[in-house]
């Protein structure tokens, strides 16, 4: 009985290491692959994603993760709100891979309001419509099926502005090689010259404009495989600021100038392996830019140059939990004018619970951490009372969450001692607190936020992007 016992056991020892050594050297080679629903993208944009070819031999075990990167890859070129990767069998190891896509509404002539301020809570505070922009934006996605991205803008209000820009993904035959350009013509009857214990000082002139700027640039990029971009760009800024500016800041430009005009150089490089771009649970992404403003040319006083780096990870712990965070840090070589200057509580690059503050400095770092809950994760709702096929099928995502940011910020050097001080430079910013986002489709964010920060100060704040 002893002996049988152990001959059975033995031999499901043999068919199951048979087994698994079967399924992890087995593989399929992929025959055929057909897109359907491109009813205006060329059908190379989208095979530009895929991270096999026809011929191409995969690993059984490694299929279903192939798929999977290959939806990220195609979703996140924003022009579908809905992607399908399936695939069948011709024989044992020849497939048809089937891509089917939704493609989204790529007119977009639409109204401009938009408020002038470095988050919306800091404008929500004062609800000050002479801080608002409005006017006409028109912009084509996806133009002539090719990716290609043109745009015009008309705006009035707080920045009057006219500009348009062009971008064509693929150049050449092997599409690795892509173009842009733009060009913008603004100004202001209000300049913020200055900062003062960490909010913004302004000039104000109804009766003149105490700002102009023409502002173009082109930009080269080249994208060798799936993942890895890299972009050369090189703009002309011409900038005008009326006197009264240079006498409350003397280096608001450099050496007491109230005109500057200059060309600057920008090469950059990113990696993204995330799986939603817009709002990421699970992949990563990093980046990599140097800038230098001056190039010898025009104005030789402009000279200033830095560097800035960035890495976020996002894990799937269990299904449904998420964890994710972000490093970043930005260093000078060189003064930065006013003008120039960056630092935290711009956009995204701000601790949160810091939202009213701006942190100006040559030299910052900056960390996000954040553990996230699906409570619901892609549910789609059908709104058959809209008759517009690209906008009545709606997916939405419910997150729960909660985070830790930390960040610091060097001197300000720009802000006169006569002005007075920064009291958050030099010193660690902490914040945290709980989270709800809303992501639904076109890139569409809502995160509300109940923030505390180590001056122990706390509150709720609305942002329209992914925290990180």
């Amino acid at each position: 009985m002893f002996f049988k016992t152990l001959a059975f056991f033995s031999f499901l020892f043999v068919l199951l290491n048979n087994s698994i050594a079967q399924d992890s050297t087995s593989y399929v080679i992929v025959n055929e692959i057909k897109v359907i629903g491109n009813k205006n993208t060329r059908e190379h944009i989208i095979v530009r994603e895929l991270p096999f070819k026809l011929g191409d031999t995969i690993f059984v075990n490694k299929l279903v993760e192939t798929f999977e990167r290959a939806h990220s890859n195609i979703f996140n070129t924003s022009l579908f709100n809905f992607v399908t990767i399936e695939h069948a069998y011709f024989n044992d190891i020849y497939i048809s891979v089937v891509i089917t896509v939704e493609e989204r509404w790529y007119w977009w002539p639409l109204p401009i309001f938009e408020v002038q301020e470095t988050n919306f809570n800091t404008w929500w505070q004062t609800r000050n419509f002479d801080r608002a922009n409005y006017g006409m934006f028109v912009v084509k996605e996806n133009f002539r099926g090719r990716k290609e991205r043109i745009a015009f803008k008309v705006q009035a209000g707080y920045t009057e502005q006219v500009g348009f820009s062009y971008s064509i993904p693929y150049l050449n035959q092997k599409q690795t090689q892509g173009l842009s350009i733009s060009y913008s013509y603004s100004r202001n009857r209000e300049v913020n010259f200055a900062t003062l214990d960490n909010k913004r000082l302004f000039y104000k002139d109804e009766n003149r404009y105490l700002k102009k700027e023409i502002y173009t640039k082109a930009t080269y990029e080249f994208r060798p495989k799936l993942y890895n971009n890299h972009s050369l760009q090189i703009s002309y800024t011409n900038l005008d600021v009326v006197d009264s500016v240079v006498f409350y800041n003397a280096d608001y430009l450099n050496n007491n100038q109230s005109n500057a005009e200059f060309l600057s150089l920008t090469y950059y490089l990113k990696r993204d392996k995330r799986n939603n771009k817009a709002y990421a649970t699970k992949g990563y992404f990093y980046d990599f830019q140097f800038t230098q403003n001056g190039l010898g040319v025009f104005d030789k006083d402009i000279n200033n140059s830095f560097f800035a780096i960035s890495y976020r990870k996002y894990l799937q712990l269990h299904p449904r939990v998420y964890l994710s965070g972000l490093v970043k840090g930005k260093t000078s070589i060189n003064k930065q004018p006013f003008y120039f200057l960056g630092g935290l509580g711009y956009e995204n690059a701000l601790v949160r619970g810091y939202e009213y503050y701006v942190v100006n400095g040559e030299h910052y770092g900056l960390f996000k951490t954040q553990l996230r809950y699906g409570l619901v994760e892609n549910k789609i709702f059908k709104m058959n009372w809209l008759p517009f096929s690209k906008f009545n099928k709606v997916p939405l995502s419910i997150y729960l969450g909660t985070y830790f940011d930390g960040g610091y910020v060097s001197e300000n050097k720009t802000t006169p001692i006569a002005i007075g001080t920064n009291f958050l430079n030099e010193k660690w910013l902490f914040g945290g607190g709980a989270s709800i986002d809303l992501v639904s489709y076109y890139d569409i964010v809502f995160r509300f936020e109940y923030s505390f920060n180590n001056l122990n100060e706390q509150g709720l704040f609305i942002h329209f992007i992914a925290p990180l």
